[in-house]
Order: C-alpha cells, then structure tokens, then sequence
C-alpha cells in the first residue's frame, strides 16, 4: 500500500503538470509544423493549441448513437492509461481504480479553481497523499473481511456495523499514524426532506467561543475540553527529545511516529467530542449559528513601523498566536460542518447569520450596548422589557 500511494503520487504531480502545459499552450500557443495526417507532409506552422484539456490524446471519441462528442479532460487522461503501463511497466503492480479515481481527484481540484471555491491545484510532496480511493462496487465485504482489487482479502476491525438498507458507494484507504484506515461511503435513500421555516417549532442558535466551546440560547455552555492544550508539555518533550537524534537515523523516524501518533490522538478525541455535540444539537428543527470568518480572525497582524525610531514596533502578533492556537484547537467550523452532515439526515434546518453586534444587541428591544456583555452572560442594561 505504501508503493501504491507513492506511485499513484508521482502519477498526480505527472498528470498535473500535463494539465499545466496544455492550460499555457492555450494562453500562449508554440510554434510548430503542421503535418498533413494522410500525406505527413508539412503543411503550415501550428499557430493554435489543438486541446485546451490535454497535450495529447485523442480529443473525440463516439458515443452509442453513432455521434462524435467532445473527450473532457478527465477522459483524455483515463484513456492514456493503457499507454502509461506500456511505458512504465512498474505500474501494472497498483490497481487501476485508484488511478481513475486520482484523475477524478484531479479535475475536480481544477473545477473548484475554475469556480473560485480553491487555488489552484499544487504537486503533492511526499507525504502529503496519503489515501486512495475505489469506485463503487470494487471492493467486497464478507463478515470482518474486505477485498480490496489488487491486494486480496484482509481482515479489519469494523468500528460499528453497517445499518440495514444501505447502499455501498466509494470506498477510501487512508494511511495514519497508527496504521491504516478505511472509510465507506453509504448511501440512504430515505433522507427525510428539510422542513420549511413555517414548519420550525423548536430552534436554538449557538454562540461559539474559547472559554466555552458553545453557549447555546436555552442557557446550557458545552465545555471546551482544549485536546491540543492538553498535550502540550508532552508535544514539547517529543520534539526536543526528536530534534536531538541523528537526522536519517531509525531513532529519529520512531521519534517523530511517536509525534504523529500524538497528533491523531489529539484528532480523534476532538473528532468524537463534536460528534456527540453535534448530535445533540440536531434534536431542534433549526440550528442557527453566526457566520464567522474564522481565516480572517487567524491573519497575521500588520508590521509596525516607527517613523520617528526607523525601526518596526510591536504589533500584538505574539500574543494573538495564542488566540490561534486556541482558535484552532477549539476547531469551530469543523463542529459546523458536523451539524450540517446530521442536519440533512435528520431533516433538521441550519441557518447561519450577520455576527455583528449579535452578543450586544437585546432580543426585546433591539438596544445595542457593549454594556449588555458580561464575559459570558448577556445583561440587559436599559431594557425594561
């Protein structure tokens, strides 16, 4: 599995660089010979790119009815694998799927970027890629065993049993500290649909914070358990003890798997923790949460620069990288994302709203005062409703 994910890496950073080429050729195409495909005789210098998608492959194919369509990108490059195995025979050791599913990996990174929701698709170093992925249907399940294409049967532990009338859809091998995972994808057809807002009877909105995880609007705090703050002597304890080993050494790769075991630990309990938060909070029929820009709140200071001194100042970012850290560890939009997961399965409607003045303003008269706010207890100054 470890050759696998390498192999299937090298097969990405390849293929996006293909990708890349032929995204410049359309921007600035390069000169060359034009060559006749009956006669191959020369014809005129190439002045335009021939796929936007791909610098080669054959850009048509026919569809059923008899009729020539267009290849997408994606299919360009799926039906160049054949030839990938002819030239690096090494490759016929890995399955296929894996392959297909990184092209579809691929180009659905280039569809974010073309649609604004990500930059644009970076090389994955080593150690970055560290799962695959089979289609549905691939893999086979029989008891605690699984089959996995290309590697046969193994035995794994199931962490809960499959629920009744479930359909198996993808299926994802992931390397981790302590081993390796997989992840099955099941469908449900019986998803109740989402209520409408004259449907809501019950509703709660959750106010997230440091000190308390969540202060929900019926009066009830979830508590901030800090995983990562927890471990922190210990992290510290790893890593010095990590840096004094010799670099290459076996000590020193066994030092830093005790790290990354750590790091999962810390993951793991977090992970389980919202979970079970976000379960409870999927009981009302709408979840109303403030729309915080958390990348905004985790940016860097601005530098100061003292005219008078020549010289840059003090600008607080030493002791906002402690509001980060706690800001990560608290991990907001993760525990977001979890209630909404729950809230289409459940049928449950999850709003989220303008933070602006929401902890000042008072609910009976609309009064906005910073004098409302007692650390975290709402007081209302003026109101007499």
């Amino acid at each position: 599995m470890g050759q696998c994910l390498n192999k299937i890496r090298l097969q990405y950073n390849f293929r996006l660089r293909e990708r890349i080429e032929a995204y410049e050729q359309v921007k600035a195409p390069l000169m060359g010979a034009y060559s006749d495909l009956e006669t191959k005789a020369e014809a005129y210098p190439l002045t335009c790119s021939v796929s936007k998608s791909a610098i080669y492959g054959e850009p048509w194919k026919i569809s059923k009815d008899g009729v020539a369509k267009k290849r997408s990108s994606y299919e360009q490059q799926s039906a160049d694998l054949p030839n990938l195995k002819t030239e690096r025979p090494w490759y016929k050791t890995i399955p296929s799927q894996p392959l297909q599913q990184m092209l579809r990996q691929l180009d659905d990174a280039f569809q974010r970027f073309f649609s604004g929701q990500s930059d644009f698709p970076k090389p994955k170093r080593r150690g970055k890629l560290r799962s695959f992925t089979y289609p549905p249907g691939a893999c086979k399940f029989k008891d605690n065993k699984i089959k996995l294409p290309g590697f046969g049967w193994m035995k794994f532990y199931q962490s809960r049993p499959f629920p009744d009338g479930f359909a198996f859809r993808k299926v994802t091998v992931s390397k981790k500290a302590d081993g390796y995972h997989i992840s099955v994808c099941l469908e449900d057809a019986t998803v109740p649909a989402t209520p409408q807002p004259n449907d809501v009877e019950t509703a709660v909105g959750v106010d997230v914070g440091i000190k308390k995880l969540a202060s929900l609007s019926n009066g009830k705090l979830v508590a901030n358990p800090r995983f990562y703050k927890r471990q922190e002597r210990k992290r510290n304890r790893l890593n010095r003890a990590a840096s004094r080993k010799q670099k290459g050494s076996n000590k020193r790769r066994k030092a830093y798997e005790r790290i990354a075991r750590l790091e999962q630990k810390v993951a793991n309990q977090r992970e389980d923790y919202q979970w079970k938060i976000a379960h409870k909070l999927v009981r009302y029929d709408l979840v109303v949460f403030e729309a915080l820009n958390i990348k905004n709140m985790m940016k860097r200071c601005k530098p100061k620069f003292d005219e008078e001194k020549q010289r840059y100042v003090k600008n607080g970012q030493a002791a906002k990288s402690g509001l980060n850290k706690a800001i990560a560890d608290a991990s907001w939009y993760s525990l977001r994302q979890k209630v909404r997961v729950l809230a289409e399965r459940y049928g449950v409607l999850v709003h989220e709203i303008n933070p602006r003045h929401t902890s000042q303003e008072c609910s009976a008269c609309k009064y906005v005062s910073p004098k409302n706010r007692d650390g975290e207890k709402f007081v209302r100054f003026v109101c007499s409703k």
